[in-house]
């Protein structure tokens, strides 16, 4: 599969994984109205001289971060969890959920399709700061987080409220979309980013970089059967499939797959997401590749 411009043109915005001036024209794609522009840019200076880390998110592991259920079990481990400024790449098109904003305002999910998002995830001091809002005397709990996204789709931005109505707290995590903090809006994505950052950092994954051009380093890769290349300048992550802890198959009693938060070490203070894949009693187990984040 071949990851360049054509199918993300977002790609094309960006220099060794900084965004430059080129964005611009994803903004005027969506929106020629002066003050329509100005909420949008609100959200870019938060990704604004960021060295982004960017993801492809294969189908696989798609489906399982688009299901809310997979990761609220894990909701505890967003707090003081590791912060990130990124772009996420993804195999389909998805939409955020609109049925609980106020019916007087006319809008359709439709009008508003997502294939990549940008996402800062960082202390609410930090994103504070950013907008020039953060109070020296009465700050925030260092260990809070609070996730802020930029949905894009092909060449422009799809941006549908105030930049405001973009962020969410990891508090949010999995509660109803309700108006409390955008999440009438975009309460959908932000679980999906949310489920993104539990299992990029509290899995055991393999991952991958693909380099860029000019880079001089491979731009090729081929993984689980599926072969990669990189077309454009920047450095992308693949993260590898098989990053269940343990894959269990095969006997008589069938079981589902599910996620499980297992806590490990000295008095229990450290916490890992593993995957048990759908089993049959009296199957056998194969553990799975490992990489310490």
């Amino acid at each position: 599969m071949k990851i360049d411009k054509k199918r993300f043109p977002i790609l094309g915005s960006l220099e060794k994984n900084i965004l430059t001036d080129k964005f611009q024209e994803f903004i005027d794609i969506q929106t020629t109205e002066n003050d329509a522009q100005l909420d949008i840019l609100e959200s870019v200076k938060f990704f604004k001289e960021k060295n982004l880390q960017i993801n492809y998110i294969s189908k696989t592991i798609h489906e399982k971060l688009i299901d809310t259920n997979n990761f609220i079990k894990a909701k505890n481990l967003l707090k003081n969890s590791p912060t990130n400024v990124g772009l996420l790449l993804l195999p389909t098109t998805i939409y955020p959920d609109f049925t609980n904003v106020p019916k007087y305002v006319e809008v359709d999910s439709n009008d508003y399709p997502i294939n990549a998002i940008l996402y800062s995830w960082n202390s609410i001091n930090e994103h504070d700061k950013i907008t020039g809002d953060f109070d020296e005397e009465e700050p925030w709990d260092e260990n809070d987080r609070e996730l802020l996204i930029l949905p894009i789709f092909d060449n422009g931005t799809t941006q549908g409220t105030k930049s405001y109505e973009m962020k969410c707290s990891n508090e949010s995590f999995g509660q109803e979309y309700s108006e409390q903090e955008g999440r009438a809006w975009y309460g959908k994505i932000h679980d999906y980013v949310m489920s993104f950052i539990l299992f990029y950092n509290f899995t055991e994954t393999e991952t991958h970089i693909i380099h860029g051009t000019g880079s001089g380093q491979s731009r090729k890769l081929k993984l689980n059967d599926e072969k990669f290349l990189n077309q454009t300048e920047n450095n992308i992550e693949i993260i590898d499939i098989t990053y269940f802890t343990k894959i269990i198959r095969t006997g008589e009693f069938g079981v589902s797959g599910h996620f499980r938060v297992q806590y490990f070490g000295v008095g229990k203070n450290e916490a890992k997401i593993i995957f048990i894949d759908s089993y049959k009693k009296n199957g056998y187990t194969r553990s799975a590749k490992i990489e310490n984040k």
